[in-house]
């Protein structure tokens, strides 16, 4: 099954925002990998091989639809747009406006070079 089959067992506007996601990392990020996780039923994106390149995901629901980030509590989030009660992951509620949001994208790069950091460090 590939993402937009997998996609296509939510409704439109979880379709959309996912979609409006998707397009906003795989924008933003270069080289960023994108792979589905069937069994975990979310979107996993990584800059590298392995656990500690992870760093996002995205969660639909048949209500809307998340991104989450990778060990998302180390990171600075001074406008609180991280949400959750993990210990080391968070997640943010997507939007059609999160995406126009400075503060999003300095998580978004915050998390990007923490990940690349980690994955120094394990090569």
């Amino acid at each position: 099954m590939n993402i937009e089959e997998f996609l296509n067992n939510y409704p439109p506007e979880v379709i959309n925002l996912m979609s409006l996601a998707r397009a906003y990392l795989n924008g933003n990020v270069p080289g960023l990998q994108e792979e589905l996780d069937l069994s975990s039923k979310i979107i996993v994106y990584s800059i590298a091989a392995g656990m500690q390149a992870i760093v996002f995901t995205l969660i639909p629901s048949k209500k809307g639809a998340r991104i989450g980030f990778y060990r998302g509590r180390e990171l600075e989030d001074p406008a609180r747009l991280l949400e959750g009660h993990g210990r080391v992951h968070a997640t943010i509620s997507l939007n059609e406006i999160i995406f126009n949001r400075p503060e999003f994208q300095r998580l978004v790069n915050s998390a990007v070079n923490t990940a690349r950091q980690r994955d120094k460090k394990d090569r």
